[in-house]
């Protein structure tokens, strides 16, 4: 009787082992997922306003970043509608709320950088511009941001070479946008003007990002749906 026993509570210390790996399983497939949608809609993304901007020989194919979080929620909300109620992880949460931070500030900033490069110059005056340090430098910062949601993916993942280059990344194209060493590299191998590269330094922003997405997105979403075989 006492061996009966024994066994059901190693069964059952057995049975609560498998759910809870399988659970993992689970939620590391859905968060790879997440990822690697998102990733793979950036990219995307990333294409479609390169593609714009030299086409129309203006930078209103930017506009359309605007739109990327609605395209990726509406894709993950159709990816996810059919399956059950999945349990939170603080992996999976730290992750998910580490790249809809970023969304969020880089979103915002984005507006009030249009609308004060739009504005400002018809307010004040060339005197006052350059007190206010004139114009502001959109995509520096935003890839300065991407790579730190880059790095902290990769502290949670506890991905040594996601976090370098998440560091790495981020600061050098902050330095290549930010500044001029992308244009000023373009001006010496091409004999052109600043103002002649304006399109081909705009598509390597593009490409920029491009490149962030899928080494700091679609990449750690493949890693993660791999860990869940």
């Amino acid at each position: 009787m006492e061996e009966n026993k024994n066994l059901t509570a190693e069964r059952s210390l057995e049975i609560i082992t498998e759910q809870i790996e399988q659970s993992r399983r689970t939620v590391s497939q859905s968060t790879g997922q997440a990822l690697y949608v998102s990733g793979l809609c950036t990219v995307a993304m990333s294409g479609i306003v390169a593609i714009v901007n030299y086409v129309s020989k203006t930078p209103l194919g930017h506009l359309l970043w605007l739109v990327l979080p609605v395209i990726i929620w509406i894709a993950l909300r159709n990816i996810f509608k059919n399956r059950q109620h999945e349990p939170t992880t603080i992996v999976s949460s730290l992750v998910g709320k580490t790249w809809w931070t970023f969304a969020i500030f880089t979103i915002v900033f984005f507006v009030l950088s249009i609308l004060w490069n739009v504005i400002a110059p018809r307010l004040l005056s060339p005197t006052q511009m350059i007190f206010f340090d004139g114009r502001i430098g959109i995509a520096p910062t935003i890839m300065l941001l991407m790579g730190m949601a880059v790095t902290m993916t990769g502290h949670i993942l506890r991905s040594r070479w996601l976090v370098v280059f998440g560091i790495v990344g981020g600061l050098m194209m902050f330095a290549w946008e930010g500044f001029g060493i992308g244009r000023a590299i373009l001006v010496e191998f091409t004999g052109k003007s600043y103002t002649e590269l304006y399109e081909p330094s705009a598509t390597l922003t593009c490409l920029s990002v491009l490149l962030f997405a899928f080494v700091g997105l679609v990449i750690p979403g493949m890693m993660l749906k791999k860990q869940s075989l």
